[in-house]
């Protein structure tokens, strides 16, 4: 019984911090949960696990909503899958760092459309700050995935 439990917090555990990540929005850290976008691209592009697709695309609406923006995160999330799936260059299931380079692309430009939503000298330095911030918690996120799947 106590295998079956461990066995079951595991493999819910993308789901249980994508969910932690996306409540504890703190304004200049982690802005409207964005940090939440670390395990659903993580899960979804590098070390893919069942079924969390869909749930992906539900936080990328949450994203979207807690943003007030119209369906950029969902949008590009759905576009660089498909482009992911589509073609067979590269695969990102084989990449160093935990795939931290195809993130920082992935994310560049996301923020880079929000930034310029507004253009203002302000947007673009909270833009290249979230932009740090969120990488480096990339590293470690993803490290602690890597820990509770083993």
């Amino acid at each position: 019984m106590k295998q079956i439990v461990i066995k079951f917090l595991r493999d819910s555990f993308p789901f249980l911090i994508t969910l932690v990540l996306w409540r504890l929005s703190v304004s200049w850290i982690n802005p409207a949960g964005l940090l939440a976008i670390i395990p659903i691209f993580y899960c979804s592009f590098i070390d893919v696990r069942p079924f969390f697709i869909p749930f992906a695309i539900l936080f990328c609406f949450l994203l979207d909503y807690s943003f007030g923006t119209v369906f950029i995160w969902t949008l590009c999330y759905c576009l660089y899958y498909a482009i992911m799936n589509i073609q067979t260059v590269i695969d990102l299931t084989h990449t160093k760092e935990n795939g931290l380079f195809a993130f920082m692309v992935f994310l560049g430009i996301i923020l880079f459309l929000i930034s310029i939503q507004s253009i203002s000298l302000l947007n673009f330095a909270l833009g290249i700050l979230t932009f740090i911030i969120t990488c480096a918690f990339y590293i470690t996120i993803t490290k602690l995935i890597q820990v509770v799947k083993k």
